[in-house]
């Protein structure tokens, strides 16, 4: 009977001693952002205190009160921005009866914050003390920066003599920002001073233009 070997590997025994933790090469280290503030223990454990919680929800109520301080200072510059609008009379046209008066305006530097309406419903026009009736009004943009409108009205006048008056229009103005929320959010006054039926003293007119807003108008 022949006999039967078995053969097997003895396995290697590795002698030494184990690596001690302080040469263990340590995990990578959080971040300070992705590190937690403070951690919250498990409910089956303990219930969070009051300063745990507050100091969780710390981040994202800073975070929400950022974002609206943010909007409001966005809001308030584009709110206040000025119409910069700047109105001077180019020629003056007046019937003999002085009572058609026919004025041309040019229009510079106008806010692309703002729209202003040339119509004749929203335009009035007063001439010294007495109110003027509008006949008709027309506008044409020149250039991005340069508008031309013209208004004839009809005021009363002292055909005898050339005298002094002040103009006084009022345009319908409204915030680009408000302008499909309120049907009327405010208007541009136009006062020109030291106006004549002369047309040959239309640089010495001054005028001076400022934007009033719907609340200035209501209160």
């Amino acid at each position: 009977m022949a006999s039967q070997n078995n053969s097997y590997t003895v396995p290697e025994i590795v002698t030494g001693y184990p690596i001690p933790s302080s040469l263990a090469t340590p995990p990578p280290r959080r971040r300070w952002w992705s590190r937690p503030i403070v951690t919250i223990p498990p409910t089956h454990v303990r219930e969070a205190t009051c300063m745990e919680t507050t100091i969780c929800c710390t981040p994202c109520w800073a975070g929400l009160f950022t974002i609206l301080a943010v909007y409001l200072l966005i809001f308030h510059v584009i709110d206040n921005a000025r119409c910069h609008a700047k109105f001077s009379i180019q020629s003056i046209a007046v019937s003999p009866s002085s009572t058609t008066w026919h004025v041309d305006f040019l229009v510079q530097n106008p806010s692309s914050r703002y729209s202003i309406y040339y119509g004749a419903d929203e335009t009035t026009v007063s001439l010294g003390p007495l109110n003027a009736a509008v006949l008709d009004t027309f506008h044409e943009r020149k250039s991005r920066s340069h508008t031309a409108f013209s208004v004839d009205f009809v005021a009363e006048g002292n055909p005898n003599g050339v005298v002094f008056e002040e103009l006084y229009i009022k345009l319908k103005a409204t915030h680009k920002v408000y302008r499909y929320v309120f049907d009327n959010a405010g208007h541009i006054d136009i006062r020109c001073h030291n106006l004549t039926r002369s047309y040959e003293n239309v640089e010495r007119i001054q005028c001076h233009s400022s934007y009033t807003k719907l609340e200035t108008i209501g209160g």
